[in-house]
């Protein structure tokens, strides 16, 4: 089989379209024939190797969706052939939080790797029968950015008739909050750098766009957009460069999710802003194995829609990675296998 792997960190030259051996399944294992894998941020954080040393090859990707052409010893609950979707999270599922469906609070969570290939091994139950009225390039793009956002959303209580600020509203993650966040009634602010998407954000659930150049200070529209009150939830994925914003544009006991360090991980605040104004801060890593399995009909149904901002063949993922780095996208970008 082909797959892209990386052999040292780098710059995305370093993604190496190959021909390798195809896997095996073990005891209570499938394999998937990719059709689609989808592109994440955490992609890129893996090419560079944001995640530690590289102590052999590494086939990135942890979204995807294709057709089970392999079943291990023990795996008979879906038949060769079934259309699956990737569910990304590995966890021990004999713990107490396993047990009790928290599994990204599991001691052993990760987030799976390996989908930037035609054939990946899986765990049984990280596969999702995949629902008809969905193509293989739309179910790929659901995983990591939706179940992230449903389940920080949960864990926020976010209600209707709640104020949401979204930062990076156009990204895959950024559509998924505005989507899900717009299924639950909620007032959503969705906040990019360029004027051209307000249009198609509004299409998909923004009540509200707001420009930002990079440098001017956005707490103040925020609270003059909310009457003085601040928003209830403010989603941060691009953190140094955002942060501090992120927390005065809150409410006095208003919830800030931090969902990732685009612009760098480290913040300087000052503690006061956090205790004298009763503030939450949530930090969100992917969500319990459930969630998938949970939304997907809704994207079925059309109560969600995959959005999908460019497609590229397997062999160029490195022309997919160059894209991702632009954040000029509108949507997310899936592999074509």
């Amino acid at each position: 089989m082909y797959a892209v792997r990386i052999h040292e960190p780098g710059d995305p030259s370093v993604l190496k379209y190959e021909e390798i051996a195809s896997p095996e399944p073990g005891p209570g294992e499938v394999r998937v024939r990719l059709r689609a894998a989808g592109v994440n941020h955490r992609d890129i954080w893996v090419r560079e190797g944001a995640f530690g040393a590289f102590p052999e090859p590494v086939v990135p990707g942890s979204d995807g969706a294709g057709e089970i052409d392999a079943l291990g010893p023990g795996a008979r609950d879906y038949p060769v052939g079934q259309k699956v979707v990737v569910n990304p999270g590995l966890s021990c599922g004999r713990c107490i939080y396993c047990l009790s469906g928290q599994q990204n609070s599991c001691p052993h969570y990760r987030i799976f790797d390996g989908t930037y290939a035609e054939q990946v091994v899986l765990p049984l139950v990280n596969v999702v029968p995949m629902p008809s009225g969905l193509t293989f390039l739309e179910a790929a793009s659901i995983g990591i950015p939706f179940i992230t956002a449903e389940d920080f959303l949960t864990r926020a209580q976010a209600a209707a008739g709640q104020t949401i600020v979204v930062w990076g509203a156009n990204g895959g993650l950024g559509l998924a909050a505005v989507q899900l966040a717009h299924m639950r009634a909620m007032r959503v602010i969705a906040i990019v750098r360029q004027a051209g998407y307000a249009d198609r954000l509004k299409q998909y659930g923004a009540t509200d766009v707001v420009v930002w150049d990079g440098s001017t200070a956005l707490s103040p529209d925020i609270l003059t957009m909310t009457n003085s009150r601040g928003a209830d939830i403010v989603v941060d994925s691009l953190g140094q460069a955002t942060f501090v914003q992120s927390v005065e544009m809150l409410r006095r006991g208003g919830t800030v999710v931090t969902v990732g360090g685009t612009t760098g991980g480290k913040v300087t605040l000052e503690l006061g802003q956090i205790f004298r104004r009763r503030l939450s801060v949530l930090g969100a890593y992917m969500g319990s194995s459930s969630v998938l399995p949970r939304i997907l009909p809704l994207f079925a149904r059309g109560v969600l829609i995959p959005i999908i901002d460019r497609t590229f063949l397997l062999e160029r993922a490195d022309d997919a990675h160059r894209r991702m780095e632009e954040h000029g996208l509108f949507g997310n970008i899936v592999l074509d296998i």
